[in-house]
């Protein structure tokens, strides 16, 4: 799964804990924009052990309160979690074509050098 996962946590060599779970959690808040996804992954180096196992523990109580939120405002509830895909699903393609255009860029520029240009 973290393959589909458009984030990358940088090096954090202060603290140890598990990526995968962290990454899972954040992909699934809901209350989270995609830009603010992306500040809080930026912040992991930064962070102390603490605060990342706060993080965790939010996320975690996010995905309970969302749940009983459901019960209630169903419809509301699915618009956002909607929103929150789509957003991610777009970052996947853009990362994706990005990479696509890196290695068109990486190739055309061999190319050149084997052309002596």
């Amino acid at each position: 799964m973290i393959q589909d996962i458009p984030f990358v946590i940088p090096a954090h060599p202060n603290t140890t804990f598990d990526e995968a779970r962290f990454l899972t959690l954040l992909e699934g808040s809901i209350s989270l924009t995609l830009e603010e996804k992306k500040r809080v992954i930026t912040a992991i180096p930064r962070l102390s052990i603490e605060q990342i196992n706060e993080l965790i523990s939010i996320f975690e109580e996010e995905k309970v309160k969302f749940t009983e939120l459901e019960k209630e405002f169903g419809d509301d509830v699915a618009k956002l979690k909607q929103q929150r895909e789509k957003e991610l699903e777009m970052e996947k393609i853009r990362v994706e074509e990005s990479s696509e255009a890196d290695e068109d860029a990486a190739a055309a520029e061999a190319l050149k050098a084997k052309m002596g240009l």
